[in-house]
């Protein structure tokens, strides 16, 4: 979708829907859906890892509906390949990788997105994880053999034993009636774990390893299955199918004067007229403010659910479909209209005001539907756009940045540090509460809402994130509410590169400090609190999270936040709170050192 259609204004107009569409279907693939299983996929229960030196492998229990390989030398692996065949499509994979292992999903058989333990990679490559695999010449010379591959904007990748979540829209290769290939695939996104590492990529054949045959208008999943263990708990492929609606017939109407009500048509007198091809041919002609009506039929290839947006940048408009349709209002920001219609010509009704005499005399329309890709019907020549260009805090530059903060719960914190490493890891501290907000991976902020014009004082992590705490407080009672104590921040010190320490005191007379460390192999963060001179005992939330597996001595996996606990103080064990309050609890007296793996 256009990002300009995407303003804060927005007016809504539902309309009745006529015809009840048919929803685009969604594949749900299990082991039955592919062919070539040679025996080392199975379906089972439950997938876990322990991440302890001596084991690097995915732990399988039970019987479920979760594909988990594990080629063996008795087993050797062998990919899967779907029964059935796509074109265009948005897939969506949670998956799960063990330490060390590779695998591979490719689109139609030819495109590969790779699947790989990237954990700890620093700079990524087209072989790491959601990366686009690189084609091959073997008639190239050696180190040149391998070329258009893409790597991901950042390593957003999660350790192994947490599930992984692969996002993809994927536009197939387009061919003419004799079979000729007019247009080239294209991944029009690729997100890894909610971030956007790849957009409108275009694929200008397929990638190595790919299937025999050759490029085609649809073809199937493959799963990469011979190189060491993966585990996949869903696999959704949704068609996108569905043709895209057309502007047939464009008619138009100019009546000069300043319009931010719809008028009467009595009052109004065209100043010009005529039949234009495409919106881009568009010139009102009239020197000053005018509104002009657009007229004409839409269309319709097949029956779909739509929707359609009207913006018209600095200006009003308003839109209705169907025949004896009319708009009764003029209406600044987005103006939308949903409705269901059957395959054949649709009239529409336009109006596109514009209060002063703008240079940029188009309006922005689109167009999206369940099953189809959103398609711009009309966009200006020379819009309106408030777009601005990142401002990204560098690691090298600014390791250190204090900011306001906000919340998924839309609280903002005034009083946040964020902490940069050079091992791509980071996180964020409120001073106020003392309490560690949010651990990522990949890079570290944006700070365009910060300093952009005057600015907002907000930064924004750019990785994928694990929040920590919703600005809850720190020190907590036996039945993990806030403690009667009220702790004073005395500032911070920076130690090295991700090390930081900061200070406070309670109510009560204590002294605390608080080591955060970011691990310089990459892998999480170690925190060290110690609490002088107050006497109480006390609990802390060091998670979110509603479920706790123990996977070694000192290691618990939490598997709905994500993220490894390990309790590095001797007689120290986690409990998971209420169903209410959902959290990771630890006791601490006076010292407690645990570990974040994520």
């Amino acid at each position: 979708m256009n990002p300009r259609l995407l303003g804060l204004g927005i007016a809504l107009t539902i309309s009745t829907p006529v015809i009840t569409a048919q929803a685009q279907s969604v594949s749900k693939l299990s082991l039955d859906s592919f062919t070539n299983n040679k025996g080392s996929w199975k379906e089972v229960g439950n997938v876990w890892a322990d991440l302890s030196p001596k084991d690097h492998e995915l732990i399988a229990e039970g019987e479920g509906t979760i594909l988990f390989n594990a080629p063996s030398k008795k087993k050797p692996g062998a990919d899967l390949i779907s029964s059935e065949k796509f074109g265009d499509v948005d897939l969506k994979l949670v998956y799960m990788m063990a330490e060390g292992s590779n695998s591979g999903l490719y689109l139609q058989g030819q495109y590969e997105i790779q699947l790989l333990d990237s954990w700890l990679e620093k700079s990524p490559k087209a072989g790491s994880n959601g990366g686009v695999y690189e084609r091959w010449d073997d008639s190239k010379p050696d180190g040149q053999k391998g070329y258009q591959g893409y790597a991901p904007r950042q390593n957003v990748s999660k350790a192994p034993g947490i599930w992984q979540t692969l996002e993809v829209g994927f536009q197939a290769p387009r061919f003419s009636a004799n079979g000729e290939k007019i247009q080239n695939a294209k991944f029009r996104y690729i997100r890894l774990n909610g971030v956007t590492i790849h957009e409108n990529l275009e694929l200008f054949g397929p990638t190595r390893g790919a299937l025999s045959g050759g490029e085609v208008a649809e073809g199937p999943i493959r799963i990469q299955g011979d190189h060491g263990q993966v585990a996949i708990q869903s696999l959704e492929v949704k068609r996108l199918d569905l043709a895209s609606p057309q502007i047939k017939t464009i008619n138009y109407q100019v009546f000069p004067g300043r319009f931010t009500e719809m008028p009467a048509s009595s009052e109004l007198k065209a100043e010009k007229e005529g039949k234009i091809g495409s919106f881009d041919e568009f010139n009102t002609g009239v020197t000053g403010a005018a509104l002009t009506k657009f007229t004409g039929v839409l269309s319709i290839k097949e029956a779909g659910n739509f929707t359609f947006d009207l913006d018209v940048p600095r200006g009003l408009g308003a839109i209705a479909l169907g025949a004896n349709a009319t708009a009764s209002d003029l209406k600044g920001g987005r103006t939308r209209v949903e409705k269901s219609l059957s395959a054949g010509d649709v009239p529409y009704v336009i109006w596109v005001s514009k209060p002063q005499d703008w240079t940029a005399q188009g309006f922005n329309l689109a167009a999206s539907a369940d099953g189809m890709w959103p398609v711009i019907l009309s966009e200006p020549a020379l819009a309106y756009d408030n777009s601005v260009d990142p401002i990204w805090v560098k690691t090298e530059e600014t390791p250190v940045l204090r900011s306001f903060v906000e919340l998924p719960n839309r609280t903002k914190l005034s009083h946040a540090v964020s902490v940069s490493s050079e091992f791509g890891t980071h996180f964020t501290y409120d001073l106020e509460t003392n309490q560690l907000i949010r651990v990522w991976r990949g890079a570290f902020l944006d700070a365009t809402p910060m300093w952009h014009s005057r600015g907002n004082g907000v930064s924004r992590p750019l990785g994928v994130v694990t929040e920590l705490s919703l600005d809850d407080p720190l020190l907590l009672n036996s039945s993990n509410a806030p403690a009667e104590v009220e702790l004073k921040s005395t500032g911070y010190q920076v130690l090295g590169s991700g090390d930081m320490e900061f200070k406070a005191t309670t109510s009560n007379g204590g002294v605390l400090k608080d080591h955060i460390q970011l691990m310089s192999n990459g892998k999480g963060i170690v925190r060290t609190l110690q609490l002088s001179g107050d006497g109480s005992s006390y609990r802390i939330k060091a998670l979110p999270g509603k479920s706790l597996k123990k996977v070694s001595k000192t290691l618990y996996l939490i598997e709905d936040t994500g993220a490894y606990l390990e309790v590095l103080t001797e007689d120290v064990t986690p409990t998971v709170g209420s169903s209410a309050d959902g959290g990771i609890y630890l006791p601490f007296n006076s010292t407690l050192s645990y570990v974040v793996l994520f």
